[in-house]
């Protein structure tokens, strides 16, 4: 049971690692651990319904009062828990493919438990030791989606009308997404628009090779988007259907959101220079924080930030929502191009040009944190400039590299972005020297595998 308890949320194939019996336990536990009322809801998988079920019934059994939110995008259900001032959970497995299930957790601020919270369910969750109660659930009484968009569109305007098309990749976006771009005034097609948790025409990650219907048709639209299963994660396809990366895509959002708010910009550690440039230009400070969404969000509320980004394509506008939210970005994004004269081309390629590439070796579970260690050791003592916030990052005057541990999966990650070409290969011939050091050492074949996500 164990290895379904990740550091921020739960996770695991359904009918071999979660069923209904584990589910309705998490939920008892869930309950326990909070001790006040929530508020449910699920994305489309096939299990998601009986495991949402499920988790309900534990939860009420522990005597706190649970409302039933049913299916909507992630955005909109913590919408919902945030202005009802309640917590949440919110039964997906997000990205992963579809024999996957899980839950995520967070407190109404749309703060998602940390690391420490998640423990201590799952220390309730190996006690089973729980008292009955009788309390029924009750369902949410009112339009959530209905009223997210209305909250939306009343906080993005468009300067004009965007020719938009959304790959909802049969996901839960399309539960809001035609009302909220028809209502934020422009005109949105869509594609793989009807929420099917067997996710027949693409697997629920929107990654480049997966969006390929999307990116063929992008020669009659402005600009195209594309979501993940649950809608927490977005990507941007420009009108030649290249498809832009997550700093690209905020370097548009904050060429306008810098203009209106104050404060800092955060970015985990493998973002690359392109945020950088942009903060140089309004003279802002960039925070990096370590990698995951949680953290993402702890640093821009501790650090009262404009914005906060990841390279998997996680952001937040706080002072849109207060957590991150892939579907208000996408809003604010088009409403970003809007306002410019230049297509979405145009404008990426105005923007600096760095030489960037991660890549992912093979490092048995066993060894990779040893590994990593004597790595991290090395790197601190040959740099004058290192971040050890989440692996080792060394930042140089004409780059940077980043050595850090997969939590959940045997690797170990290289991360290059060089000003120029020649930069980034002076750079990375120095870090794949240093693992291939400690490989030998540890008589370890050093096996790469280009990380594609």
């Amino acid at each position: 049971m164990n290895s379904i308890f990740r550091s921020y949320d739960i996770r695991g194939v359904y009918g071999k690692d979660i069923d209904e019996e584990i589910m309705k336990r998490i939920g008892k536990s869930f309950a326990a651990f909070v001790k006040k009322d929530a508020v449910v809801a699920m994305d489309c998988r096939l299990s998601s319904p009986s495991l949402s079920s499920s988790f309900i019934e534990g939860a009420v059994s522990q005597g706190i009062r649970v409302f039933d939110a049913g299916m909507m995008p992630l955005g909109a259900g913590t919408f919902h828990a945030w202005q009802s001032n309640l917590e949440f959970a919110y039964i997906t497995a997000s990205h992963l493919p579809k024999e996957w299930a899980g839950v995520k957790f967070f407190h109404p601020n749309g703060m998602g438990f940390l690391e420490k919270e998640n423990t201590a369910i799952s220390g309730i969750f190996e006690k089973n030791n729980f008292d009955e109660k009788e309390v029924r659930a009750e369902k949410v009484s009112h339009d959530v989606p209905e009223i997210y968009v209305r909250y939306l569109t009343g906080k993005i305007g468009a300067k004009n009308k965007m020719n938009v098309i959304i790959d909802n990749g049969n996901g839960v976006s399309s539960v809001v997404t035609k009302k909220l771009f028809s209502e934020a005034g422009h005109d949105a097609d869509m594609i793989f628009e009807d929420p099917d948790g067997n996710f027949p025409n693409r697997i629920p990650d929107p990654i480049d090779g997966q969006i390929g219907k999307l990116k063929g048709l992008m020669s009659n639209y402005d600009i195209g988007i594309a979501y993940d299963g649950d809608a927490d994660r977005m990507v941007l396809v420009a009108e030649n259907g290249v498809l832009l990366t997550p700093e690209q895509t905020s370097f548009i959002i904050l060429e306008k959101l810098l203009k209106t708010e104050s404060g800092p910009i955060v970015a985990n550690v493998e973002s690359t220079r392109l945020i950088n440039d942009i903060a140089e230009k309004f003279s802002r400070d960039v925070v990096m924080a370590p990698v995951g969404h949680t953290f993402l969000m702890q640093y821009v509320n501790d650090h009262k930030a404009c914005y906060g980004m990841e390279p998997t394509g996680h952001y937040c506008i706080p002072s849109i929502v207060p957590f991150d939210d892939a579907i208000a970005t996408s809003l604010y994004a088009v409403s970003a191009v809007s306002e410019r004269e230049q297509m979405l081309s145009e404008i990426v390629k105005d923007m600096p040009v760095h030489t960037f590439r991660r890549d992912s070796f093979e490092c048995p579970d066993g060894v990779k944190f040893e590994a990593m260690r004597s790595m991290k050791e090395k790197i601190t003592k040959s740099f004058g400039d290192v971040i050890t916030l989440d692996g080792v990052r060394a930042n140089m005057p004409n780059g940077w590299a980043l050595l850090r541990v997969s939590n959940t999966s045997p690797y170990i990650r290289l991360t290059v972005e060089g000003d120029t070409k020649k930069d980034f290969h002076e750079i990375q011939k120095v870090f794949l020297e240093i693992i291939e050091d400690e490989f030998k050492k540890r008589g370890l074949e050093m096996k790469e595998e280009h990380d594609k996500k």
